[in-house]
């Protein structure tokens, strides 16, 4: 138990015997701060069950406590549980749209994200337009909220192998990101990453190297030289490489990518094999 989640179950002793109507709000935030998956999923619930049944209902607690238990049961990988939690979060918010306008459109996200997981992709992308929609006409067209919502098409429609829509989305979450958020480089990082997938499965592979190479620049300003994550901006390069027909320098980044798992902790001996295997097929072009 941490020590901030300790304070909390200090104050729901003292909670328990003299305010009831307290409980819901200590219970939601001892699974917030509940480093256990379970354990925070079982505090939720109690929060639940007290604003529900020994309180007068506090709607947006609630909301929260069941949006919170989806995305920790989507974790856990229990997709269907997660889906109708997801959804009470939803239909509470909905009830009061006018004012939810915008935490309805995440619950459509968040719903989007567990069904892609299920890998239903066509009711995925409609989830992730229903959040679009509300978005659009609740927020300037250039506001940073909507970089989540563009992610989610862009990678939506690239696993539906529609790759020109995907590249658009991916596109306008780059405009905000550069014109707004310069200094966010995970999600830079991330958008420069997705692009060039894109670009690499259109066959565009100089677009493909120059993205990959930009997202490398900015892993090298803010990781150490043997993070892991830079292993696979190497290996991405090198995949556009050889499509490029420069098979010697794809070799020099694949093993590159392989030197770097090799010098760093943690378990990477499949990923490794992996590399290795594709700098032996790179090998024997050679």
């Amino acid at each position: 138990m941490s020590v901030s989640e300790y304070d909390y179950q200090t104050l729901l002793e003292k909670a328990e015997n003299e305010e009831l109507e307290e409980l819901a709000v200590v219970y939601h935030q001892l699974g917030c701060l509940s480093i256990n998956l379970n354990r925070a999923i079982s505090f939720y619930k109690r929060s639940i069950e007290i604003n529900l049944y020994y309180r007068p209902t506090d709607h947006e607690l609630l909301s929260a406590s069941y949006s919170n238990i989806g995305g920790l049961l989507r974790k856990r990988g229990d997709y269907n549980e997660a889906l109708k939690y997801y959804h009470r979060a939803l239909n509470i918010d909905l009830r009061d749209s006018q004012n939810n306008q915008l935490k309805i459109a995440n619950r459509y996200n968040n719903i989007g994200n567990v069904l892609k997981d299920k890998k239903k992709y066509k009711k995925a992308n409609e989830h992730y337009h229903h959040a679009l929609n509300i978005q659009i006409k609740n927020i300037p067209l250039n506001d940073p909220i909507l970089i989540t919502t563009y992610h989610n098409l862009g990678s939506i429609y690239r696993l539906m192998k529609n790759y020109s829509l995907a590249f658009d989305y991916y596109e306008k979450a780059l405009e905000i990101l550069e014109a707004y958020l310069p200094l966010q480089h995970s999600l830079l990082i991330y958008t420069y990453n997705q692009i060039g997938l894109i670009y690499c499965l259109t066959k565009n592979y100089t677009a493909a190297f120059s993205c990959q190479k930009k997202a490398l620049e900015m892993q090298q300003k803010i990781l150490p030289d043997d993070h892991p994550s830079l292993a696979i901006r190497y290996f991405n390069m090198a995949i556009a490489l050889e499509g490029l027909k420069k098979s010697k320098e794809a070799v020099d980044h694949v093993r590159q990518a392989i030197q770097i798992l090799q010098t760093t902790s943690g378990r990477h001996q499949r990923k490794i094999k992996r590399y290795q295997r594709y700098l032996d097929e790179l090998l024997e072009k050679l």
